[in-house]
């Protein structure tokens, strides 16, 4: 079954945004958000998965799966997770990506503990990020998004989704500086890492990488 929620009247599929829960790095678990996408994978942020040995996804409606890693970008901050023992029946539809537009309102969908959230957002700017790995060690630039929106722990990796359905950007951080204002990566830089699995060339797997922090 579909949940929907009412967002300026524009209708979100919220059952295709799940709950990520990862063991296996630390004493305690991490929560991200992931979404699905095309090819039944599931979209999220690296440092929410890098390095842990047990990932599962629940939906809202309670349904709980099992997850490994198809492939990551420790430079983007951006993993795919593959659904083990699921049929395609038991998929909720996938939602498609987009490129976003600066002063667009868009949704962001997130979980506050097991209960799933929709909060306005508005997209400030494009523009390129430069920040570093998600081990704090290398520089990098990052396709990403200025946003206008509170963030919370635990809400890395939720979408941002236009008026349409689809996929603008991932959400990965938020300014300790200005209020009300946080960073997602465009759902343009997914494109490498959808076009590695296809390719069945070698992911890196995060079991061969370190946990952070």
């Amino acid at each position: 079954m579909f949940t929907f929620a009412q967002s300026r009247n524009n209708t979100v599929k919220t059952e295709s945004v799940v709950l990520i829960t990862s063991r296996g790095c630390r004493t305690a678990e991490t929560r991200t958000v992931g979404t699905l996408i095309e090819g039944g994978l599931i979209l999220t942020v690296a440092h929410g998965v890098v390095g842990q040995t047990v990932n599962q996804i629940t939906t809202t409606s309670g349904a709980v799966f099992e997850a490994s890693i198809a492939a990551i970008d420790v430079e983007l901050d951006l993993a795919l997770l593959r659904l083990e023992d699921i049929s395609e029946s038991q998929l909720s539809t996938p939602l498609r990506l987009a490129a976003a537009k600066p002063g667009e309102r868009v949704s962001f969908v997130a979980f506050n503990e097991q209960q799933q959230f929709i909060r306005d957002a508005k997209i400030k700017r494009r523009l390129k990020i430069n920040t570093q790995d998600i081990y704090l060690k290398n520089k990098t630039s990052r396709p990403g998004l200025e946003v206008e929106l509170e963030v919370n722990v635990g809400n890395s990796g939720g979408p941002l989704i236009n008026k349409f359905g689809e996929v603008v950007g991932i959400v990965w951080s938020t300014s300790r500086v200005v209020e009300n204002r946080s960073w997602a990566t465009r759902s343009e830089a997914v494109a490498a890492l959808l076009a590695t699995t296809a390719a069945n060339t070698s992911p890196i797997n995060g079991k061969a990488l370190a946990c952070t922090g």
